[in-house]
């Protein structure tokens, strides 16, 4: 036979001990007693004889009944899964966690172009400069109604990007020195 490792037995307390036994002996007897019957009286001695032979078993073993049978239990509707399986359980959180940012960074770019064509091609800080152009369009006397009849004539032409503008205030410039000269 194998042996089993020696496990240190816990403390013996000696009254404990003694009520156990007696408690183990006697109500086995208490039940044999008339009247039998399925009463309260059958279900407090039969708690206490199973309370006693528990406690007999703990000091004897180091390990109780209730114990025991709450590890066999607990080895029968054990939930864990074995090594393998935890294994491949990590292996699809790795790749399902690598399918997540690859498709997060498809949507980044997605809305980067989404973004780019909601906001007309206009980049950070537009909203100051049109600021800036709204207020020197007001110094030079233009209304609120001249400033939309621009931006709206600046979309027809095509001008909405900026590359119109630029093209045409370099060339409003020529027309300007033509005109001085």
């Amino acid at each position: 036979m194998s042996e089993q490792p020696e496990t240190p037995l816990p403390p013996r307390n000696e009254f404990i001990h003694k009520a156990a036994l007696a408690g183990a002996i006697i109500t086995p007897l208490a039940m044999l007693l008339p009247p039998r019957k399925a009463d309260i009286r059958l279900f407090v001695l039969v708690g206490t004889f199973s309370l006693c032979t528990n406690q007999l078993a703990y000091e004897y073993t180091g390990q109780s009944v209730y114990g025991r049978l709450g590890s066999r239990v607990g080895s029968i509707f054990d939930t864990s899964l074995p090594e393998g399986a935890k294994r491949t359980q990590q292996l699809l959180k790795e790749q399902k966690e690598r399918e997540a940012a690859h498709k997060q960074k498809q949507e980044e770019t997605k809305n980067s172009v989404l973004k780019d064509i909601w906001m007309g091609g206009e980049s950070e800080g537009w909203k100051e400069r049109r600021a800036e152009e709204h207020n020197k369009s007001f110094q030079e006397g233009k209304g609120m109604s001249d400033i939309i009849f621009e931006q709206v004539a600046d979309v027809f032409s095509g001008n909405w990007r900026g590359k119109g503008k630029a093209d045409e205030s370099s060339s409003s410039d020529d027309s300007q020195g033509e005109k001085k000269k």
